[in-house]
């Protein structure tokens, strides 16, 4: 899944603060309570996730915007810290053609676009042309229903919180968590293939209709045996009877027309009536293409409104990057302006005098970025409004030609009848006629009843030998995982290479690592030793924990990127030294960030990092990585924290 980070924009009270995400890795260290651990949660918070509310941000924050990729689109997700369900995403595709909607952070009960999103989650795959994927919600019930795999499940091998770092990655402690994380890693390790899944669905599918099938069939024997119309003979018997009877009063309506003649006809009301459906099939037309005119003028306004507002985002965000920058040449010309005499009171630059109006967040930029957010959505309901309008247009068109067939048809018919003495005569031969014919209609519906109970049961055996059969692909497709076996092998093996390039103790090259294909519990064994096994759970220190979760946080991605397997390529990771005194373990510290800068410049190139951490380890000098790092303190305007004018806890 390509996912790659730009920029994250926080609107606060008396500041925009922008944060840089756009180096392939991203390195924020620095004192306690300067905001380091909140970069990552704000991420994750416009993912969908939730934010734990510091005081800092519970005091100043206002909302939060982040600027990414998503497989060739340009998005801008925005949320609110007041409005825990909503997020606003902004979509730019490389043709320049963007929409704007309002999403839920988690699941929905109708589709909010496109007919299949109905969260953050599935935007982001319809995002990238990734099904939705479902799997059963328990393994072991043969009817159980079929549940998502949200994006939120993958990002549990994506992103190590600071607070959960040192727990195990299978959520053992809620059973749906723990189910989804081995399901979402069978989908990533290929030992659950999205053929398999396929077959799954469609076998739960074939259940279900054939449940429903049987459920109809019950109910239709019991309707024909409680009006004791068991057999298809007693229906027919009926139908001949009414059909004599339907005949006859035919036959005596038309000896009615045969003797008389009329005087005059009765014609001219559905003339006056086709003439006012005329008039009123010529308004519902014009309306329909002034609705059409209206709907595209407010589509060109939206475009218009959704591009001022990656402009405002980029120039606010260009003041406050730029601001403090100290030129030594000229940056339009190139002339050497160093050595020109400045004052405190003039820009570096061009030596204006700077003065109450010095460059500085404007604190109408939220209202500004809110109006065009308003803007958009106004023009989004009205856009809706005016398209349930045209449909409403469209039916009572549709609506309104049918009359005018029918009157038509009536008209010419009516013209062929004269107004007499027999007309009363001849509508109650009309009524009988048509009770009669309904009558027939209504015991020939019957009459299928015994058919339709055949055919349903005719599909419910061939729906078990569908089920059957797809039984035995998944059971056939199930023995094809040669290729997961192997992926498998191949992270166990560059696991154990990631926890001997860290030196976590007690790892020897002759260790063996074990992943259980059923549990995907994930073992060290000594010597390749059973009996000696441990793993996360009983590993130990706190810090040996950690380092065992970041591990194979880096050898999954490892073998994900080497494999072309579907895991998102990002790896988010705050504090992973947590519980590991820098000074009694400086050899663990530096072996780990080579050994994750390392993998950054070889298999993971096309893979981002944003790294957290109390202390700096910088790559060595030959490492040719885009790495940027930024130093964070409280009460240091050099190195300003998440929000630089906060003071407090």
């Amino acid at each position: 899944m390509n996912i790659h980070f730009q920029t994250l924009i926080l609107q606060c009270k008396g500041s925009k603060e922008v944060i840089d995400l756009s180096a392939q890795v991203s390195f924020f260290h620095g004192k306690v309570s300067s905001g380091k651990s909140s970069i990552t949660r704000l991420i994750n918070y416009c993912l969908g996730g939730n934010l734990e509310r510091t005081p800092a941000i519970v005091k100043e924050v206002i909302s939060v915007a982040l600027e990414l990729t998503i497989g060739e689109y340009h998005v801008l997700l925005e949320r609110f810290t007041q409005s825990e369900s909503m997020i606003n995403a902004t979509c730019v595709d490389i043709e320049n053609k963007s929409f704007s909607i309002s999403v839920p952070s988690s699941g929905e009960q109708k589709p909010v676009w496109e007919g299949t999103v109905y969260n953050i989650s599935d935007l982001i795959f319809h995002l990238q042309n990734i099904n939705i994927i479902r799997v059963p919600a328990s393994r072991h019930a043969e009817t159980s229903n079929l549940v998502r795999l949200s994006f939120r499940n993958f990002m549990w091998f994506c992103y190590l919180d600071q607070s959960k770092l040192d727990n195990s990655f299978y959520r053992l402690e809620d059973p749906t968590k723990s189910r989804n994380s081995k399901e979402v890693l069978k989908y990533i390790l290929q030992y659950s293939t999205q053929k398999l899944i396929e077959l799954e669905e469609q076998v739960h599918k074939y259940k279900r209709q054939r449940l429903n099938d049987t459920a109809t069939i019950e109910g239709l024997r019991a309707f024909l045996k409680n009006f004791g119309f068991s057999t298809e003979e007693q229906i027919q018997l009926l139908i001949d009877n009414t059909r004599r009877k339907y005949l006859k009063a035919k036959q005596d309506k038309q000896q009615l027309e045969d003797t008389y003649k009329a005087d005059t006809h009765e014609s001219d009301a559905l003339r006056l009536s086709i003439k006012d459906l005329i008039q009123r099939i010529t308004i519902r037309e014009n309306s329909i293409n002034d609705l059409e005119e209206t709907i595209l003028e407010q589509d060109s306004l939206k475009s218009e409104l959704v591009a001022s507002k990656f402009k405002f985002s980029k120039s606010k965000s260009a003041a406050s990057i730029l601001q403090g920058v100290k030129f030594y040449n000229c940056p339009c010309c190139g002339t050497d302006i160093e050595n020109r005499v400045e004052t405190a009171e003039t820009c570096v630059l061009c030596l204006s005098p700077i003065g109450s109006d010095k460059p500085m967040v404007s604190a109408q930029s939220e209202l500004i970025q809110a109006d065009l957010n308003d803007r958009i959505k106004e023009l989004d309901n009205s856009i809706d409004l005016h398209k349930k309008w045209l449909s409403k247009a469209r039916k009572e068109l549709i609506s309104f030609n049918a009359q005018r067939r029918e009157l038509d048809s009536k008209l010419e018919f009516e013209l062929k009848q004269y107004e007499s003495v027999f007309l009363s005569r001849i509508r109650s031969h009309d009524q009988e006629v048509a009770k009669l014919q309904e009558r027939i209609k209504g015991f020939d519906r019957l009459k299928r009843m015994p058919k339709e109970i055949s055919r349903l049961e005719i599909n419910a055996a061939d729906l078990l030998k569908k089920e059957n059969l797809l039984k035995s692909q998944i059971s056939i497709e199930k023995q094809k995982f040669v290729k997961g076996e192997e992926i498998i092998k191949d992270l166990e093996a560059t696991f154990l290479k990631a926890l001997l390039e860290v030196g976590i103790p007690g790892i020897k090259d002759s260790d063996k690592i074990y992943i259980n294909r059923k549990t995907f519990e994930t073992l060290v064994l000594p010597e390749g030793e059973d009996y000696l096994a441990w793993n996360f759970y009983n590993a130990g220190s706190g810090g040996k924990k950690t380092l065992f979760n970041s591990c194979f946080m880096l050898a999954l991605h490892e073998v994900a990127s080497r494999h072309e397997l579907p895991l998102p390529n990002f790896i988010l990771i705050d504090t992973p030294m947590k519980n590991i005194d820098k000074e009694v373990n400086q050899d663990i510290f530096r072996n780990f960030f080579n050994y994750l800068y390392s993998l950054a410049m070889g298999p993971l190139d096309n893979t981002q990092f944003i790294i957290i951490d109390n202390n700096f380890i910088p790559p060595s000098t030959d490492t040719k990585i885009n790495f940027y790092h930024r130093y964070m303190a409280n009460e240091d305007s050099a190195n300003p924290p998440l929000i630089s004018y906060y003071v407090g806890p």
